[in-house]
């Protein structure tokens, strides 16, 4: 018996382990974690993903907290995650992700097309944005593309055709956001039809707070009602228009 594996060393300890990870992952297996609030999505996606080649789901998850532990917690390459469950915290949330591991491939799933918000996802460390009108085909590429690194895109206005993330970015500029990270969370949940209260509830802050927030959104974007500030959000691309995405996410 080799001496290092001898009396339970520690050097022995961290070699098996070594060795056990390098096994485990000779056969360049691609480890997939998806993250969807709805039990009936995940589950339809992961048995679509285990029918791929050389890919297998290592985790599946209905929530941020869920999401946070599996990320820190588990050996993936791979994140598919729908964007309602980063919704709320968004960039906060991906830049987390990111810092928790490395070398992980974010994936966003959703059915925005703004170029606001795709600007703003990339710049968050993401990997890939995949429209939710993709076909099978299209989501085992993507996966592909992304354990591979590459950057990319498959969208509404091209659903057939992957785009290159470099050369959109090169082209496509976003118009100047005026508002904060908070007032931009605050600005989503106006739009969805929360009020105040609901809203400082979920931020945790007060409905004073709240109330500042959304007057000083106002008075930037230069409007009077709330009609108006969801119009000229989607207007300026601060806001995915309903005509554009066909659904709500």
């Amino acid at each position: 018996m080799d001496p290092c594996l001898r009396g339970g060393s520690t050097a022995g300890f961290y070699l098996v382990k070594v060795l056990a990870y390098s096994m485990k992952r000779s056969d360049n297996t691609t480890r997939i974690l998806l993250a969807d609030e709805h039990r009936l999505v995940r589950s339809a996606i992961s048995s679509l993903i285990e029918t791929f080649d050389k890919m297998t789901v290592v985790a599946e998850v209905g929530s941020e907290q869920q999401l946070i532990s599996e990320v820190a917690n588990q050996d993936m390459d791979v994140a598919l995650i729908d964007a309602a469950v980063v919704s709320l915290k968004g960039v906060e949330l991906l830049a987390q992700l990111t810092s928790l591991c490395p070398t992980l491939r974010i994936v966003i799933l959703s059915s925005y097309s703004s170029d606001s918000y795709i600007h703003r996802l990339f710049e968050a460390g993401i990997c890939g944005l995949l429209h939710k009108n993709a076909d099978v085909a299209a989501l085992e590429a993507a996966i592909q593309k992304a354990a591979r690194g590459e950057q990319f895109m498959l969208t509404a206005m091209e659903p057939e055709h992957f785009v290159s993330v470099a050369s959109w970015l090169g082209v496509k500029a976003p118009h100047d956001n005026p508002l904060t990270a908070r007032q931009c969370e605050v600005l989503q949940l106006v739009a969805q039809g929360f009020r105040s209260k609901a809203i400082a509830d979920q931020l945790n802050v007060s409905i004073k707070t709240i109330e500042t927030h959304r007057a000083d959104i106002m008075r930037r974007l230069g409007v009077r009602h709330t009609a108006g500030l969801v119009h000229e959000a989607i207007r300026l691309g601060l806001l995915a228009s309903p005509h554009d995405t066909g659904e709500s996410v």
